[in-house]
């Protein structure tokens, strides 16, 4: 009785936990989530460590950002063609491989720096099937009415690991290596694929005679002539072209050169990040903001790109870590509304290839760490990142101002709402 009473006071609070197959991808992720965190500092710590160069750096978000570019498209038409279930413990299978090799290579020394980007290539393509399937799963896990609390729940578990692990993977990487780093990554994708064969959900295939490649053109000519689904999409596009490499590939160079810190000092700071994630996923996933998305979408944006500003203008630790705080906070809210936004007015059917779309974005945050890291290594990072910022903040503000699609983003949801569900 009292687990029953513990249930059912969550579901009241958090309503996506009153559904069983949800539950079980929750705790799946949060687990996953805290073994993924030491292969994510990794990553960056094991290319810097090679080198002393932005502009290299910059191509391990190249490497993973054309996987993604090259796959996404394709894992989204997939996501609507087959079971997404076993799509998903497909490629949580092939993720854990390709990662094992990569920390079997490193820690015998086997390994060139060229040969490790060739594996976190590999590895991209596979998250980027990943991704749009995972993402396209949630509407067979709760009601449409529960959506953006699922979104919420999951993104808390999946970024918490930021509030509490950074320091334990730089710690790990000055004592067993980027190798043994690697090597504790993989009971993440263990943990997936066990949670996913315990679902009880089977999603039904979308049936058609189309071929892949026409799926995709579809998916292309939905999401273009949607003005909100567009701009959405658009507005994740500038954050990742302009802001999120800054903060998930060129950040070790900017903790070195500029504010002085070594492996453990940079994770510290990607406490501080952690921090703000946390305190906005939980936020979100406490709290109902029905018919307010679109303005929290453009305030966050905003807030997103004002942040890295301020954090690029202090050389104060604290001052720093602040801004750090609030970056990752209004991060975290952008992407739970915006992910919220879609899958709350995009129609089931088309739901894989409009989130590959996303991921997409997410491909060219990788790619731009590359010509970022080249204009940094010309002008110095100190004037880059202020000038990215700016720019994006820009783009940001014009269209939220000019643009009706964007204005209307609360009536759109509220409209999409009023609709019977369609699974």
């Amino acid at each position: 009785m009292p687990i029953a009473n513990s249930l059912s006071a969550l579901g009241g609070r958090f309503p996506a936990l009153q559904h069983r197959d949800f539950r079980i991808v929750w705790f799946g992720m949060f687990f996953a989530s805290a073994t993924m965190m030491f292969q994510f500092y990794a990553q960056g710590w094991f290319v810097l460590s090679l080198t002393s160069s932005v502009t290299l750096l910059g191509v391990l978000g190249v490497s993973r950002g054309t996987g993604m570019l090259i796959f996404s498209m394709y894992g989204g038409a997939l996501a609507d063609r087959v079971d997404r279930r076993t799509l998903l413990i497909v490629t949580q299978s092939l993720a854990f491989a390709i990662y094992a090799v990569l920390s079997v290579l490193i820690l015998l020394d086997r390994i060139a720096l060229w040969q490790a980007f060739v594996l976190i290539f590999l590895s991209a393509s596979v998250e980027s099937v990943d991704a749009p399937a995972r993402q396209a799963l949630l509407p067979h896990l709760v009601p449409r009415e529960h959506i953006a609390n699922a979104v919420a729940l999951l993104m808390a578990a999946q970024i918490s690991a930021f509030a509490y692990l950074p320091p334990l993977a730089g710690l790990a990487i000055e004592t067993i290596g980027t190798g043994g780093a690697f090597a504790v990554s993989l009971l993440g994708h263990v943990v997936v694929v066990a949670a996913l064969f315990a679902l009880r959900v089977r999603p039904v295939s979308q049936r058609s005679a189309d071929t892949l490649v026409r799926s995709i053109g579809q998916g292309v000519s939905y999401s273009a002539g949607q003005p909100a689904v567009l701009w959405i999409i658009l507005f994740n596009l500038f954050i990742g072209l302009l802001g999120f490499p800054i903060i998930s590939t060129l950040a070790p160079f900017w903790m070195r050169h500029e504010l002085g810190l070594g492996a453990v000092g940079w994770t510290m700071m990607g406490w501080m990040w952690g921090l703000g994630t946390v305190v906005s996923s939980v936020a979100f996933s406490a709290w109902r903001l029905s018919g307010q998305f679109g303005r929290i979408f453009v305030v966050s944006a905003v807030g997103f790109a004002l942040s890295l500003i301020a954090f690029s203008l202090t050389r104060s630790l604290p001052l720093a870590a602040l801004a750090w705080a609030v970056n990752g906070m209004f991060f975290t809210t952008n992407i739970i509304v915006s992910a919220s936004l879609l899958q709350m007015i995009v129609p089931a059917a088309y739901m894989g290839r409009v989130m590959s779309l996303r991921t997409i974005s997410g491909a060219f945050n990788q790619i731009a760490a590359a010509p970022l890291g080249a204009v940094a290594d010309g002008v110095g990072i100190d004037r880059m990142v202020p000038a990215a910022a700016l720019l994006l903040t820009l783009l940001i503000i014009a269209p939220s101002l000019a643009v009706p699609a964007v204005r209307a983003l609360d009536e759109n949801v509220k409209r999409r709402l009023q609709e019977p569900q369609a699974v």
